[in-house]
C-alpha cells in the first residue's frame, strides 16, 4: 500500500551538464546510484559505437584535496569544520583552482613544518654541545684537548631510548664506553669513548643502532672563551624561532578562517558531486550516470534536466522491468503520521521488500487494539504514555519507539473506559462495554472474533498479492489463498454452531470443509491441469506436509488471539491483588502510609513489568500470528545520497 514505486535512470551527457545536474540530484536527495552495468546491461548498442570503449572512474581526486585541508587544520590546532556548516550557495571553483589553492595552502604547512623540524634538530645539537662543555668543565677538562687526544675517539649523537638500551647491552661486550647526557621525548643524547683502532668496528655498530652524529668540532670550532654562552644564545634564538614556526600554521588559520572555509565547501561540494558520478562512465567525452528514483519525483529531475542539461538525454526505465532482470530495488515507504509512527515496528522484523504490501496502517491499527485490549485501564495507560514522554525527553529512549509507547498508553486509556477500570479499581467508572473480572465470556468471544477478522485479512492481503505475481492456481487452489481463506471461515463458522448449539455440527458444512480439503490437498495438480508447469512446484510430500501445516495453523493461530481475553483477566487480577494487599497492611502500625507504598509500588510494577510483557504479547501477535500469513519482509532501505552523505528514508 505505502511502497513507493521506484524507476531506474540514466543520464547521458557531456561532463560539465552531467556534473551540474548531480549536484542538483544532491539537493533534491531523491537519487540512489548504482554502477555502470546498471546502465548498461540492456543498451550495449545504444551507448558503443565505432568500437568507442566505455571507461569508468572509481577514484575519487577530491578525497585528497579533503585530506590536505584536514592536515592544514590539525597542524593549526584547529577543529575541521563540520559538513553542516557547508551551504548550496557557496560559490563554486574548478577542479583546478580547488587543487591550486589546497596545495599552495598545504605546501606552507609543510615548509613551516619541515623548517621547524630542522630548528628543532640544531636546538637538540646545540642543547647536547651544552650539556657535554659542562661535563667538561666539571671535570676541569679543555674542549680542545679533549677533542684532540691521539689514542681516543668521541662520538656524540643521538638515538631512541629502546636503542640505547642496545647500545649498553652491546657496550658491555665490546671496549665501548657510553654516558647519557639528555634524555627527552623518547631520544637520548649520548657519548661514546672508544679508541681510534676500534672506531671502524664502532661505526657499524652505531649503525645498528641508528645512532645520529653530531660533529662537535664544527659547533666548537672558532667559538672562543665565550663558547657556553654562545651556544646558549643559540639555542635561545633556536626555540624562539621553532615557537614563531609552531604558531605560524593557526595564526594563518586565524587570518585568513573564512577564506580557508570558504575553500574547504567549494571542495566538499565538488567531493560529493563526484562521489555521486563516481562509478560512472565516459565515452569520447561522454559521460553516463546511472541510479534509482522514486516515480512521483521524475518530473522534477526532468525539469532539471531540461533546465541544466540541454545536451543531456535521459533514459527511465520501470522497477518492474528492473525485477525482471533480477535487480532488487530498495524500498521507500510513505506513511500517514499514524502508521509511519509503526514501521519501527515492521522494521523490527523487516523492511518489506519491493512491491510487497507494507503492513504499517494494519499494524498501527492493530497493535493498537491488541494492547489496548490487553491492557485496558485509564490510569495505567496515562501512566505509561506519560512515562514513554518523559523518557523521550530525556534521551532514555528513542523518539520513534516513545511515540508507540504513548499511542499504546492511549489505546489502554481508552479501553479503560470501556472496561470500567481506573489504576485497577472497576468502581470508579462506569464500564461502557463489557468489565474484565465480570464478562470473561464476551472477552474470549471478542478476542476470538478479532482473531478470525485478522488472520481473514492476512489471507486476503496474501490473495491480493498472489494475484499481483500472476500466479493464479496458488490464488485459487492453495491453503493460504481463496480456497484456504472459504476452508478458515467454513470451520470458524462450523466450530461457533458446534458449540453454541445441542445439535453440533451441519453436515452440509462438514461435507463442504471435506472437499475444501481436498481442493487445498490437490491445489498443486489442479494448478498444473489449469495453468500448466510452474516454476516454484513443489514436491508431493512436501506440499502434503505444508497442506497439513496450513490448516493446523488456522487453528493454532486462531487460539492464540485468546491471550487477549487471558492478559485482559490477568491485568486485572494483578490489580485486585495489589488492593487486597494495600487492605492487609492498612490494619498495621502506620498502616495508611503502608497502604499508600504498596498501591504505589504495585501500580509502578504493573505498568513497568506487566507492561513490557504485554508490549511483547503484542509483538508475537503480530510477528508470528498476523505476519505468518502474508509477509515476506528482507527489503533493503532507499538509500539516497545528498549533501552530507547518505540518508535513509
Amino acid at each position: 500500500m505505502a511502497v513507493v514505486e521506484m524507476m531506474g535512470m540514466s543520464l547521458i551527457g557531456p561532463r560539465q551538464e552531467i556534473e551540474a545536474l548531480a549536484a542538483e540530484l544532491l539537493t533534491l536527495g531523491n537519487f540512489e546510484p548504482v554502477p555502470l552495468e546498471f546502465a548498461l546491461e540492456r543498451r550495449p548498442a545504444s551507448l558503443s559505437s565505432g568500437g568507442a570503449r566505455i571507461s569508468t572512474f572509481q577514484k575519487n581526486p577530491y578525497d585528497e584535496l579533503l585530506e590536505k585541508l584536514n592536515y592544514v587544520w590539525k597542524e593549526a590546532g584547529a577543529v575541521f569544520p563540520a559538513e553542516r556548516t557547508c551551504s548550496r550557495d557557496t560559490p563554486s571553483l574548478s577542479r583546478e583552482e580547488c587543487s591550486r589553492q589546497v596545495l599552495d595552502v598545504a605546501q606552507k604547512i609543510d615548509i613551516w613544518k619541515k623548517r621547524a623540524e630542522v630548528l628543532e634538530e640544531e636546538r637538540e645539537k646545540l642543547m647536547a654541545a651544552g650539556a657535554f662543555l659542562d661535563a667538561l668543565a666539571s671535570a676541569d677538562r679543555d674542549v680542545e684537548e679533549t677533542l684532540m687526544t691521539r689514542y681516543l675517539s668521541i662520538t656524540f649523537g643521538r638515538l631512541s631510548a629502546e636503542n640505547y638500551k642496545k647500545l649498553e647491552e652491546m657496550a658491555a661486550v665490546t671496549p665501548l664506553l657510553v654516558y647519557p647526557v639528555v634524555a627527552e621525548k623518547g631520544y637520548v643524547l649520548a657519548i661514546v669513548f672508544c679508541s681510534r683502532d676500534y672506531l671502524e668496528e664502532a661505526e657499524k655498530i652505531f649503525r645498528t643502532v641508528y645512532l645520529k652524529e653530531y660533529r662537535l668540532t664544527d659547533l666548537f670550532e672558532g667559538a672562543g672563551a665565550n663558547l657556553r654562552e654562545r651556544l646558549r644564545e643559540r639555542q635561545l634564538d633556536s626555540e624562539r624561532a621553532i615557537r614563531a614556526l609552531q604558531e605560524a600554521p593557526r595564526n594563518y588559520l586565524g587570518r585568513r578562517r573564512k577564506d580557508l572555509e570558504r575553500l574547504y565547501c567549494a571542495v566538499h561540494s565538488l567531493q560529493r558531486v563526484y562521489a555521486l558520478c563516481q562509478k560512472r562512465g565516459e565515452m569520447s567525452g561522454i559521460f553516463v550516470l546511472s541510479g534509482v528514483i522514486p516515480a512521483p519525483t521524475l518530473d522534477r529531475v526532468a525539469d532539471q534536466v531540461e533546465r541544466l542539461g540541454p545536451n543531456t538525454l535521459l533514459l527511465t526505465e520501470k522497477g518492474t522491468e528492473l525485477e525482471k532482470r533480477g535487480r532488487q530495488l530498495p524500498t521507500l515507504l510513505k506513511n500517514n503520521f499514524l502508521a509511519r509512527t509503526f514501521q519501527e515496528i515492521v522494521a523490527l522484523y523487516s523492511l518489506p521488500s519491493y512491491g510487497e504490501t507494507d503492513p504499517s496502517p494494519l499494524v498501527a491499527l492493530s497493535f493498537c487494539l491488541f494492547f489496548g485490549f490487553m491492557f485496558g485501564d485509564v490510569g495505567h495507560g496515562f501512566l505509561l504514555a506519560a512515562g514513554a514522554w518523559w523518557l523521550a525527553r530525556k534521551g532514555i529512549l528513542k523518539k520513534a519507539f516513545a511515540s508507540v509507547i504513548r499511542i499504546a498508553g492511549v489505546s489502554a486509556m481508552v479501553f479503560g473506559f470501556l472496561y470500567g477500570s481506573v489504576f485497577g479499581s472497576e468502581e470508579i467508572l462506569p464500564s461502557l462495554w463489557t468489565s474484565p473480572m465480570h464478562g470473561i465470556s464476551d472477552l474470549i468471544q471478542t478476542s476470538l472474533f478479532v482473531g478470525v477478522a485478522f488472520l481473514s485479512m492476512g489471507i486476503a492481503i496474501n490473495i491480493l498479492a498472489l494475484k499481483r505475481e500472476g500466479r493464479t492456481g496458488k490464488m485459487l487452489f492453495d491453503g493460504e489463498g481463496v480456497a484456504g481463506l472459504l476452508f478458515y471461515w467454513t470451520a470458524a463458522l462450523t466450530a461457533a454452531i458446534a458449540f453454541t448449539s445441542d445439535g453440533g455440527a451441519p453436515k452440509p458444512l462438514l461435507a463442504v470443509l471435506g472437499l475444501l480439503f481436498l481442493v487445498i490437498l490437490f491445489s498443486s495438480v489442479l494448478e498444473r491441469l489449469l495453468f500448466g508447469p510452474q516454476e516454484k512446484d513443489e514436491g508431493g510430500v512436501v506440499h502434503t506436509f505444508t497442506v497439513f501445516h496450513d490448516l493446523l495453523s488456522f487453528l493454532s493461530n486462531t487460539a492464540s488471539f485468546v491471550r487477549l481475553a487471558a492478559f485482559a483477566l490477568n491485568h486485572a487480577g494483578l490489580s485486585a491483588a495489589v488492593f487486597m494487599l494495600s487492605d492487609m497492611v492498612h490494619s498495621l502500625p502506620g498502616g495508611a502510609l503502608f497502604r499508600a507504598a504498596v498501591l504505589l509500588l504495585g501500580n509502578i510494577v504493573i505498568v513497568g513489568l506487566e507492561g513490557l510483557i504485554v508490549f511483547i504479547q503484542t509483538l508475537r501477535l503480530e510477528y508470528y500470528e498476523f505476519f505468518s500469513k502474508f509477509y515476506h519482509g528482507g527489503g533493503r532501505p532507499f538509500a539516497p545520497v545528498t549533501w552530507n552523505g547518505k540518508k535513509q528514508d
